[in-house]
């Protein structure tokens, strides 16, 4: 259906599928909080098509693993095994719309790298990677992913989270070089080197101010 498009009133849809008004009314309801539909009041309400927005999704899958008290080994493991990945088909499928996007967000990092902004937004860089990758289901989960790995920093020394910015935005320079030049096996790479590096300097910050790590089970071939 169309963006926009009005779904019939609660009584005809009853009607049409032999249930009661109250089903249908919390069959949309249910859509209303998945984005998917927009419920409107008064003699030109209804229940209307929304523009597709995976951000509800988003938001239940970061709920869900934060519930679940995902630890930063965790997110880390699971980052290594998606982002590279996703850096990999950027460089191979991103068109120049893409690549201009990509920069423009990298620019825009780099600027509050050297006048810190409270407003700065963790994993921007990631998210305008994984768009250049086109695959939507990777894309969901490297956001959500990336907005994880930041909240689990959060209770860091800040000027220890400004060194990781730089860092980080070192390290997105190069990934971002790759992926212009279209060097897949290069920007995989890059990468994995800056997840592992992210790991490195989150442990090594959180010994020296003695803050736990909680670490998931070993399994075979971890470490």
């Amino acid at each position: 259906m169309p963006v926009g498009h009005r779904l019939p009133a609660e009584r005809e849809m009853a009607r049409q599928f032999k249930t009661s008004r109250v089903s249908v009314r919390e069959a949309y309801r249910s859509l209303e909080e998945l984005g998917l539909l927009q419920i409107r009041r008064g003699a030109e309400g209804g229940a209307f098509i929304e523009p597709f927005d995976h951000e509800p999704v988003r938001r239940s899958l970061s709920l869900v693993l934060g519930l679940g008290k995902t630890s930063h080994h965790e997110l880390t493991e699971a980052r290594m095994m998606i982002e590279p990945l996703i850096a990999r088909l950027a460089a191979l499928r991103a068109e120049p719309a893409d690549i201009a996007k990509l920069e423009q967000v990298l620019a825009q990092e780099e600027e509050e790298v050297q006048r810190p902004s409270p407003q700065a937004t963790a994993g921007r860089f990631h998210r305008a990677v994984a768009d250049c990758a086109r695959n939507f289901p990777l894309a969901v989960l490297m956001t959500t992913l990336a907005e994880l790995t930041a909240e689990s920093v959060s209770d860091l020394d800040t000027r220890v989270r400004a060194r990781h910015r730089r860092k980080n935005s070192e390290f997105h320079r190069l990934i971002f070089e790759a992926i212009r030049r279209h060097d897949d096996v290069g920007a995989y790479t890059l990468m994995v080197r800056h997840v592992g590096d992210i790991q490195g300097r989150v442990d090594r910050s959180r010994h020296r101010c003695d803050v736990p790590v909680s670490r998931p089970r070993r399994v075979n071939g971890s470490r």
